[in-house]
C-alpha cells in the first residue's frame, strides 16, 4: 500500500482562504444595526427640524433679556438655506452678524481711540448660556487690549496695563492725579467733616448727633427708588436748619442762599419794608440807638465798622442794612465761602460795605469720570466703612473717596458670574461692574425696533 504524502499545500487546500470576504452573521448584524441607527438619527433630526424648527439646533436657553424672542432664531441668526414661498428655512449659521444686534440695540463704539481690531458683539456678549446678564462679559474681552494698550495717536490717556481688579489695577484717578492746588481751587469751600460728626452738637431744637445720611442723600427716580447716585449737598435741606441766615432781629425772614447781588437786594428790600410797616420802632430807636451786637465769634465790633447813631429814618435804614451785610458777609457766608473781593480786607466806610465776591465751587459731582458706581448696591455697608477719612477730616479740600484697597476687601477677584458660588465677602470684581464699553449713552432699543415689531405681529 502506498504511503499518503502530506504537504503544507495539500493541508492549505482544506481551508477556504477567502472566508474574510464573506459576511458573517455577527458582522451582518453589526452593519444592519449601524445602518438602522444612522437612518434613525437622520429621520429624528429631520423630523425634529420640521416640527420644532430652528430650536432643535439651539446651543442652550436664551438669556433673560432675549427670552421675549422665543423660538424665532432667524431674528438674529442667518439661515443656511433661506425660506421661499413654499419651503421653510433650514439650518442656522452659528455666528450672529453685528447688524443683527444693531438693528435693535443702540451701541456706540468704544471710544475714538478704538483699536483697529474691533471685536464683534458676539465675541463679548455670549448668548445661549442661560439666564445670566449679557452685560457681564468676561474680563478677557477687556484685557485682550488693556493688558497691553497701544493707542493710535501714541498718547496714552489711561493705564497702559490693566489685567484684573484684584491685584493689577491702578489707584483711582482722583486720588492718583489731583494735586493740592487743584483740589483747593475745585472745592472753594471751608468745611470740617470731623467737627460735624461729633456727638452732642447743639442744634436749633436741642442736642443732635449728625450722621452721613443727614446731608448726603441719593437721587430718587420717578418711582421713588434710589438711583444709586448721591445728590449734591443742598444748603436749604441740609445746612439752613443749623446755620441760619437771619441778618436782623427785626426781620423774621432769612436771607436767600444765592449770589451776593441777590442777597444784598433782598436785605435792602426787607429792612426798608420793615421801616415802612413799623415806623414806631424806627422812631424809638432814633431816640435810643441800641448798641451794635458783635459779629459771631467776636466780643466787640471792630472800630472801623462801628456804625454811628442815625438821625433820620433814611439813615436808620442805611445803618441797619449795612449792619446786616456785615453780619452776613463776615459772620454767616464767610463761615464756608472765601471772599475774593480785595476791598473787604481794606479799611472802608461803614456806609459803603464792600460786596462780597464768592469764589465759585467746582467740586465734581461724579468723581469717576470713566466708571460708574452705585451707592444703592452698597446699602448694607456703613458709610464710614468706605469713607473712613471723613471722621477725621478738618479740611474742606480733602478728597474723601475710598482708596482701591478699600474696595478690594470685598471685590478681591475670587468671584465670577460663571461661579462657583463663594462665601460672603467675595463680591464680583469684573470690569463690567464699573466700566462701560459703549460709552455713556442710555441703553435701550432703537426707535425702529422692527424685529420685535415683526415678532409681535406673528
Amino acid at each position: 500500500m502506498a504511503i499518503r504524502q502530506r504537504t503544507t499545500k495539500l493541508v492549505a487546500r482544506r481551508h477556504d482562504l477567502n472566508y474574510f470576504k464573506r459576511m458573517s452573521p455577527l458582522r451582518a448584524w453589526q452593519w444592519w444595526l449601524a445602518a438602522v441607527a444612522l437612518v434613525g438619527a437622520g429621520l429624528w433630526f429631520g423630523g425634529s427640524t420640521l416640527v420644532q424648527g430652528s430650536s432643535a439646533l439651539s446651543a442652550g436657553p436664551l438669556s433673560a433679556s432675549h427670552a421675549v424672542m422665543g423660538q424665532r432664531c432667524e431674528l438674529c441668526h442667518v439661515p443656511v438655506v433661506e425660506a421661499t414661498s413654499w419651503t421653510p428655512s433650514f439650518g442656522m449659521r452659528r455666528k450672529v452678524p453685528d447688524s443683527a444686534c444693531l438693528a435693535c440695540h443702540i451701541a456706540e463704539p468704544h471710544h475714538p481711540m478704538e483699536t483697529a481690531d474691533k471685536p464683534t458683539c458676539g465675541s463679548c456678549h455670549v448668548e445661549h448660556a442661560g439666564a445670566m446678564h449679557l452685560a457681564a462679559v468676561a474680563d478677557s474681552s477687556c484685557t485682550q487690549c488693556h493688558a497691553k494698550l497701544e493707542p493710535r495717536d501714541g498718547v496714552l490717556r489711561v493705564a497702559a496695563s490693566v489685567k484684573n481688579f484684584g491685584n493689577d489695577h491702578p489707584e483711582f484717578r482722583p486720588l492718583r492725579e489731583a494735586a493740592d492746588a487743584d483740589r483747593s481751587a475745585a472745592f472753594a469751600l471751608r468745611f470740617n467733616h470731623a467737627g460735624h460728626m461729633k456727638a452732642g452738637l447743639t442744634g436749633p431744637h436741642g442736642v443732635v448727633t449728625l450722621e452721613c445720611s443727614t446731608c448726603h442723600v441719593a437721587v430718587l427716580n420717578a418711582n421713588g427708588r434710589s438711583t444709586g447716585v448721591m445728590a449734591p449737598v443742598n444748603f436749604e435741606k441740609s445746612c439752613r436748619t443749623c446755620h441760619s441766615l437771619q441778618f436782623d432781629a427785626h426781620v423774621a425772614a432769612e436771607a436767600p442762599h444765592d449770589t451776593p447781588e441777590k442777597v444784598r437786594a433782598f436785605v435792602a428790600q426787607a429792612v426798608a419794608s420793615f421801616a415802612q410797616e413799623h415806623p414806631e420802632v424806627v422812631d424809638a430807636e432814633l431816640k435810643h440807638w441800641p448798641a451794635e451786637a458783635p459779629l459771631p465769634g467776636k466780643t466787640v465790633l471792630p472800630a472801623s465798622v462801628v456804625l454811628p447813631p442815625p438821625h433820620t429814618r433814611a439813615e436808620w435804614v442805611s445803618n441797619r442794612t449795612a449792619h446786616a451785610e456785615m453780619i452776613l458777609w463776615r459772620g454767616k457766608c464767610g463761615v464756608c465761602h472765601r471772599d475774593l473781593n480785595p476791598e473787604s480786607r481794606m479799611p472802608y466806610a461803614p456806609s459803603a460795605i464792600p460786596l462780597m465776591k464768592v469764589e465759585a465751587s467746582a467740586q465734581p459731582q461724579h468723581w469717576f469720570t470713566a466708571a460708574v458706581f452705585s451707592h444703592a448696591a452698597h446699602d448694607a455697608v456703613k458709610c464710614e466703612e468706605c469713607h473712613a477719612k471723613a471722621l477725621t477730616s478738618s479740611n474742606g479740600t480733602d478728597v474723601l473717596m475710598p482708596e482701591i484697597a478699600t474696595c478690594r476687601r470685598c471685590h478681591d477677584g475670587r468671584s465670577s458670574p460663571e461661579g462657583p458660588a463663594l462665601k460672603a465677602g467675595h463680591a464680583e470684581s469684573g470690569c463690567f461692574l464699573c466700566h462701560l464699553y459703549h460709552g455713556r449713552q442710555k441703553p435701550g432699543l432703537t426707535p425702529a425696533g422692527f424685529k420685535l415689531e415683526q415678532m409681535a405681529k406673528r
